[in-house]
């Protein structure tokens, strides 16, 4: 058994990226794959054997333990939880990650560090 985490940093900060990598490595992570958004985020998926914490990196975004819903037609903006783009548990159960753009769940999906799409169900 394996625990899964991404590790996701902006294309300015590749240095940044390196050496969370190097850390995590050294406690046992590895990576699985690396992924370029095709915009400005590199995404590693990374794996340690068992089940271990997944805790956020320094200097990462802090994220809300609760996971986000896609926001309602009829809601008003302000009623969009103000949650960071990030990967995060599939909230529909089909993938172990989906992408949490900041405002809705995309087609962009992940399990076992491979990424593919799959539309959103409402």
């Amino acid at each position: 058994m394996y625990t899964y985490d991404v590790v996701s940093e902006s294309v300015r900060n590749p240095h940044e990226l390196a050496a969370e990598l190097s850390r995590r490595s050294q406690q046992g992570w590895e990576v699985v794959e690396i992924t370029f958004d095709g915009g400005a985020w590199y995404h590693a998926f990374i794996r340690h054997h068992g089940d271990v914490a997944v805790a956020p990196y320094p200097g990462a975004p802090t994220q809300s333990t609760t996971l986000p819903q896609a926001p309602a037609a009829q809601q008003p903006a302000s009623a969009v939880p103000d949650v960071p783009a990030n990967w995060y548990k599939d909230p529909s159960g089909r993938f172990e990650l989906r992408y949490w753009n900041g405002t809705a769940w995309t087609e962009h999906v992940a399990s076992g560090g491979k990424q593919s799409v799959d539309p959103p169900k409402p």
